[in-house]
């Protein structure tokens, strides 16, 4: 029978006398003497689809059964375990704690889960789904329909189980024998500005002394804070934030493999750098290849015999270690804290070529676009490290830059460009002005600078006849300039033929002081009246995790009361995912080589333009940032708004072979006009392709 509530044994709330002496009867009974696993064995099932369900084992997790055992053991304060995902971790330690202490030692439990709606949603999935699968545990569920809910169980012994979340209300004031920590890597670093969870949920169990535990389970999430630190131990964990830096505090211990090889016997940790693989265009065949090679002897170790190191697998404290007889020797480090670290190749539900594939994977996306967001993921997930960023702002100086510059002429476009690209970023403070900056590419994405000017004086003419400086801020007028300056600016190829090419594209900044986003907004709608908004599009940045490279928005903000524009949702406003567009652009910096990708600089540009092009990189939570916060930074931001032009023209879907118009060879080249014929762009028909463009 199904009941409404998986741990509802009845469906009244009466018993008989008989019944009634049975359940007083167990709560006198002491408890039985078992083992952490051994108590999941006996009582845990794992519910499956269709409503069936199978006993939990050990079988494919065997590296957790000392993290486990280490549960009831008063000699640790805390257990923490990290790993990748895949490993099993979260179904053994929170599910499988929980079976025990309902079945063995019935005491107030909090599990804490990332949000509300996480929690809500772990009960209902997990907590309540494993309990009804599980006849031993739903026995032990209380009757009364009030005593269970979403983020509440009580059982017959008394004890409760909570579903939370990381609040101050949460993790203070109320005391439990055991607390849970989940996903810990993705928790505040600082709940409501009273700690960091670990702590606060350390407090919770205190008054418990040593019959209290703390568990925390979590793949790492957090950035290597020192690029250049080295371990000086075997299994020290880098610098970092989040659950390795609670690793670092306890015991350390690692997972060791016995190589088969009968002549060597030495002892190793299974990671990720002794897979090795045929390298090889095809990913798939490639990831196939994977064999583990012993460091000791470089014997090689197959996929099929995965399974069987892992159940001979030994955990070792740091400064222990084991002979070839699987003799243990050493001193152990000392702590209250039992830490466990598993990295991805032992993981029980995942492949080496499944490891292996994602990782090629994720190069590949890093080649093609700068981006580390899939490298850092795949790191985290399937390797169980905390990620090292690429970046190295050594390799990147302005004098390194300055040596790449060439002769291509002022203001001419080389052979190769196939189409102009423009961004305008506008200041404000004293040196109120538009800084424009115009790249040209050329197959794969291949850029040259082309320009790059200031404009700072306005068509307003005082008394005397001479132009005011230049107001964005202020004055609407002032934003007129940029249709001739930019958007019908042609610059000559350098073939000496007399042609010009228009600017495709132009990308402008809309932020800035109080007053840009107006004077930006009206400015489109000047545009509009024209038939020019193909021509140009309103960008701003956003560091959202998560956030697509680019996104057309409509913001309205017409029923906020307070505000600093006037915003009707009218205007498309593209965000820029600039974390991630600024890898494409670092990328493509330090390519050293002419070819896809690479940025070319004439001999003209000074040397603040590379100075500006390296005053940011990213601080240790990797985001970008200004190195010196007042030194200027124009020409990194507009390139990476003229990456915005790309994203927004859907460049990277381009066929090269058969491309559009404005992307063709300057002969066929619909944006290449002759200089005595009328600029094609001051008579901007709406074509095709820009239909094209408009629609996506």
């Amino acid at each position: 029978m199904v009941y409404a509530n998986p741990c509802m044994t009845e469906s009244n709330n009466f018993a008989s006398a008989e019944q009634i002496r049975k359940e007083v009867a167990c709560l006198f009974k002491p408890p039985r003497r078992l083992t952490v696993t051994q108590a999941i064995e006996e009582s845990l099932w794992i519910p499956g689809a269709a409503g069936s369900s199978q006993p939990w084992t050990t079988d494919a997790i065997p590296y957790l059964v000392e993290v486990l055992n280490c549960l009831n053991q008063r000699d640790y304060e805390s257990v923490v375990f990290v790993g990748p995902a895949r490993c099993g971790k979260t179904n053994a330690l929170i599910e499988g704690w929980m079976a025990y202490v309902i079945m063995i030692e019935p005491a107030d439990m909090l599990i804490v889960q990332l949000s509300k709606e996480k929690a809500q949603e772990y009960s209902k999935k997990r907590i309540r789904r494993t309990i009804y699968a599980s006849p031993n545990l739903r026995d032990q569920c209380s009757s009364r329909r009030h005593d269970n809910n979403v983020h509440d169980i009580i059982f017959k012994p008394g004890n409760y189980l909570k579903i939370g979340w990381p609040t101050i209300n949460v993790l203070s004031s109320s005391d439990y024998r055991y607390v849970a920590l989940t996903d810990y890597d993705r928790l505040p670093a600082n709940v409501d500005e009273e700690g960091d969870p670990y702590t606060l949920a350390k407090k919770r169990t205190q008054t418990f002394m040593s019959a209290g535990k703390t568990l925390v389970e979590s793949s790492p999430g957090w950035e290597v804070l020192d690029p250049k630190w080295q371990p000086t131990t075997t299994h020290e964990s880098p610098p970092t934030q989040g659950i390795l830096s609670l690793y670092n505090m306890g015991d350390r211990r690692r997972y060791y493999w016995q190589c088969p090889n009968p002549v060597c016997l030495e002892w190793f940790q299974p990671i990720f750098d002794h897979l090795h693989w045929v390298e090889q265009a095809d990913l798939v065949k490639a990831a196939e290849s994977v064999v583990m090679r012993c460091p000791h002897c470089q014997g090689v170790i197959r996929p099929e015999q995965k399974f069987k190191l892992n159940q001979a697998g030994r955990w070792l404290k740091e400064g222990e270690w084991l002979d070839k007889k699987g003799n243990q020797y050493g001193t152990s480090r000392s702590s209250k804290m039992a830490t466990f670290w598993l990295e991805g190749p032992a993981a029980g539900f995942q492949t080496w070529q499944q490891l292996v594939y994602q990782g090629l994977l994720a190069e590949q996306d890093y080649e093609h676009t700068g981006s580390q967001e899939k490298l850092k993921s795949w790191t985290n997930l399937d390797l169980g490290k905390p990620y090292r960023y690429r970046h190295n702002t050594e390799f990147r100086t302005a004098e390194a830059l300055m040596d790449r510059q060439e002769n291509l002429g002022e203001q001419v476009v080389p052979e190769g460009v196939r189409f102009l690209t423009a961004a305008i970023d506008v200041q404000g403070g004293k040196q109120k002005r538009f800084v424009v900056q115009v790249i040209g590419w050329g197959k794969e994405f291949e850029g040259w600078v082309i320009d790059r000017f200031m404009i700072d004086k306005s068509q307003r003419l005082d008394h005397k006849g001479k132009p005011y400086p230049l107001n964005p801020a202020a004055f609407k007028e002032d934003w007129h300039c940029l249709v001739d300056q930019v958007i019908h600016k042609t610059y000559p190829l350098a073939d000496n033929s007399g042609r010009l090419m228009q600017i495709k594209l132009v990308a402008c900044d809309s932020g800035g002081e109080d007053g840009v986003t107006d004077k930006a907004y009206e400015f489109y709608r000047y545009l509009k009246n024209r038939q020019l908004t193909h021509r140009l599009i309103l960008i701003k940045g956003t560091g959202r995790e998560g956030a697509p490279r680019i996104q057309e928005t409509f913001p309205d903000n017409r029923n906020r009361q307070q505000r600093k524009a006037f915003i009707q949702g009218d205007i498309p406003l593209y965000l820029l995912n600039t974390n991630l567009i600024k890898d494409t652009v670092s990328n493509a910096l330090e390519r050293d080589e002419p070819g896809a990708d690479y940025i070319h600089f004439p001999d003209w540009l000074t040397k603040d333009f590379f100075e500006e092009l390296t005053n940011e990189a990213r601080d240790a939570k990797g985001r970008w940032c200004k190195v010196v916060d007042k030194a200027p930074n124009e020409a990194w931001d507009l390139l990476v708004y003229n990456m915005g032009c790309l994203l927004k023209l859907n460049a990277h879907k381009l066929n090269w072979q058969q491309p559009p118009g404005w992307a063709a060879h300057w002969d066929d080249n619909r944006l290449v006009t002759h200089s005595n014929q009328p600029n094609q762009s001051t008579t901007p028909a709406l074509q095709l392709s820009d239909l094209a463009d408009l629609l996506g």
